[in-house]
């Protein structure tokens, strides 16, 4: 009979880890590029005043947006993943997004063999393929050695468990944590991120608009909107908080039916008002009284003085100093 040591155990949990960890950056990336898929297209429709289904073709034709959102995503999955697996960072930042890789991989060598005369906005078919490719294979990379980098004891959720699980909760869970927590969740978050983009765009709008500091209409949703947006930001990270402590493993304060009603309150519904607050707050902003044209001008030509007035005074000053300190 072959006896296990403490240090083989730990090789072959750690190797285990190391692949569950991939697998559950797989299965969470798709999810998050599917949450970006059903809020971003909302997004562009709110702030265009356009259908849904031409905001679409605007989000999946865009190259920016294209680039932007599939290196975050791709280095924010890496970065989970290696903190999960605890080791080899770069390893698994590459493997938790590599079905992405492959796929983005084939299609650039489709496109550079097949000589593909096709334009992605203003560039060609070839060249997004290559900087879709090089920066997600680049964010896998540096998310990989973030992830390992910060990873502690201390705020390692699954170091006291004699069971799997992942950041505290049963692997198993997740079957069902993905679809129908996880996903509304983020979803939320990037509707509620938007709509608080805009309060603070709002802001500076009021400062340089005079014509609408007199207008009820303007300052009721200027009072009202930054309102929803709070309660969405109140909604959403309590929410997910309390769901995150109901469903760590072992966990003794929630039990039976209450744990049910619980998971379906900070699970479900928190997530469903967060979004639906954020979603009315950002079209509140988009629908606040506009300005007059030619007011940003005259605003920062009114700036512009006052800043040349204080600057003459301050020069001056220092020129009076100046002479006083010498004709003593």
């Amino acid at each position: 009979m072959h006896y296990i040591s403490n240090a083989e155990i730990e090789i072959r949990t750690s190797t285990k880890r190391l692949i569950g960890a991939v697998f559950f950056g797989l299965i969470l990336s798709g999810y998050i590029n599917n949450a970006f898929r059903f809020a971003i297209p909302r997004i562009i429709s709110i702030a265009q005043k356009i259908e849904l289904d031409l905001a679409l073709i605007k989000y999946e034709s865009s190259i920016l947006i294209n680039l932007f959102i599939g290196t975050a995503i791709g280095f924010f999955v890496a970065a989970i993943s290696a903190f999960l697996a605890k080791r080899k960072g770069i390893i698994v930042g590459i493997l938790s997004n590599s079905i992405y890789i492959l796929l983005i991989g084939a299609g650039l060598i489709f496109a550079v063999v097949a000589s593909v005369d096709e334009l992605i906005g203003n560039i060609s078919l070839q060249l997004f393929a290559f900087l879709k490719f090089f920066l997600l294979l680049l964010a896998s990379i540096f998310g990989g050695i973030i992830g390992e980098k910060y990873y502690s004891p201390d705020i390692d959720l699954d170091l006291d468990k004699n069971k799997i699980t992942i950041f505290g909760v049963r692997w198993i869970h997740y079957l069902w944590i993905l679809p129908f927590i996880i996903y509304p969740y983020i979803t939320s978050l990037i509707i509620f991120i938007y709509s608080g983009i805009l309060i603070f765009i709002a802001n500076f709008y009021f400062l340089f608009h005079p014509s609408v500091w007199f207008k009820l209409t303007w300052w009721f949703y200027f009072t009202f909107a930054p309102l929803l947006v709070m309660f969405a930001a109140v909604a959403m990270f309590g929410g997910f908080s309390r769901f995150w402590e109901i469903m760590q493993h072992k966990q003794i304060e929630s039990r039976g039916w209450r744990r049910f009603g619980q998971v379906l309150l900070f699970g479900i519904g928190a997530p469903a008002l967060a979004w639906a607050l954020a979603y009315f707050g950002a079209n509140i902003t988009h629908n606040m009284p506009k300005g007059k044209p030619g007011e940003v001008k005259i605003v920062l030509i009114i700036i512009g003085i006052i800043v040349g007035i204080g600057i003459i005074i301050s020069i001056f000053s220092w020129v009076k100093e100046k002479l006083f300190t010498r004709n003593k």
